[in-house]
């Protein structure tokens, strides 16, 4: 089995546009962005918070964190490079990240409710709040989850607290499915059918869960697919095959949702409450990457295609509310 990631806060993040404009204009061959660069702009930093500094203990400290730093990049024609990660892509402008959120092919109109439920990826499944980001080739996810209060669930109301990897060929999910009979929540992954773990993982309304990682990995390097696991407070809870190959490593996108299901929701028809859920410190990683990073390093995502919206959207806006980082799911009668 695969060993779990290392997590680890990014403790600092350098834009350094300048520098690299400068040494175009000196220059007509492209700069090369390698370990020697990061190295040379890691130096000059460490080398004036040693000269700033009237305290040797606070200096050295202050050291330690730039040495273990992701430094990153940007050129001026907007290309990212991290001294971590490597090559991350091209920043967008606001205009251009407003265009990639509708696709190629035009969008539905949308009140100030927000888009239809029919015309959302998933919509007529239920009342959530779904937060994804692009497919970059993600494999793992990790967080705290708090669980919500549940209350006055309909028939064929279910709450659900899960994350989700997607590709053009896959799709899987995992975190904790209620239990309408026992009151109780249990960890499950759901990949062409449900894996439930033991009742002994079982939690309540409002129980906070430390450490709940979900990843792909393979068992052998010869494995043609992957298997999900679930890991909570670094103990294995359930596992699950998975349609993933080598194929979805570099598209791969991931999610965390907080839902009420119903089949057949019409926007207007689920009449119970999940109030206050939570996901804390939540990390994620890329495929062949040991490191996971804050899930706010990364941009979210939307877009229109298929006939339909996916990625980050609240379905219905009307459903969903936040009181800071916790959201709610109800009804809302205004």
């Amino acid at each position: 089995m695969k060993k779990v990631k290392t997590l680890r806060t990014v403790s600092i993040m350098l834009m350094l546009g300048a520098s690299l404009t400068a040494v175009h204009t000196a220059s007509a061959d492209p700069l090369k962005v390698d370990n020697a660069f990061f190295e040379k702009q890691k130096q000059v930093v460490m080398d004036q918070t040693t000269t700033h500094s009237s305290n040797d203990t606070s200096a050295s400290k202050e050291v330690q964190k730039l040495e273990n730093a992701d430094y990153l990049y940007m050129s001026e024609d907007g290309q990212v490079y991290s001294s971590k990660r490597g090559y991350l892509g091209a920043a967008k402008k606001d205009d251009d990240l407003e265009a990639s959120r509708v696709g190629d092919q035009p969008s539905p109109p949308i009140s100030g409710n927000g888009p239809a439920v029919k015309d959302v990826n998933g919509g007529t499944t239920g009342a959530f709040e779904r937060k994804q980001l692009a497919y970059s080739g993600f494999d793992s996810i990790t967080s705290d989850i708090t669980l919500p209060k549940v209350s006055g669930l309909g028939a064929g109301e279910q709450p659900w607290v899960y994350y989700g990897f997607d590709s053009d060929n896959a799709s899987i999910e995992a975190g904790y499915a209620y239990q309408t009979g026992t009151f109780r929540w249990l960890p499950y992954i759901r990949s062409n059918g449900f894996y439930y773990a033991d009742s002994a993982y079982q939690k309540y309304d409002g129980n906070r869960i430390n450490s709940v990682q979900f990843y792909l990995a393979k068992t052998a390097t010869s494995d043609t697919y992957y298997n999900a696991y679930m890991v909570v407070g670094g103990t294995q809870v359930t596992i699950a095959p998975t349609k993933f190959t080598d194929s979805d490593a570099q598209s791969t996108s991931v999610k965390k949702v907080t839902s009420i299901a119903k089949k057949a929701f019409d926007g207007t028809n689920i009449e119970g409450r999940t109030m206050n859920q939570r996901y804390d410190n939540v990390q994620v990683s890329l495929f062949y990457q040991e490191q996971a990073y804050p899930w706010t390093q990364y941009p979210e995502s939307s877009d229109f295609k298929n006939n339909k919206w996916y990625g980050t959207i609240d379905n219905p806006i009307s459903y969903v509310h936040r009181d800071w980082d916790s959201t709610s799911i109800y009804k809302d009668t205004n």
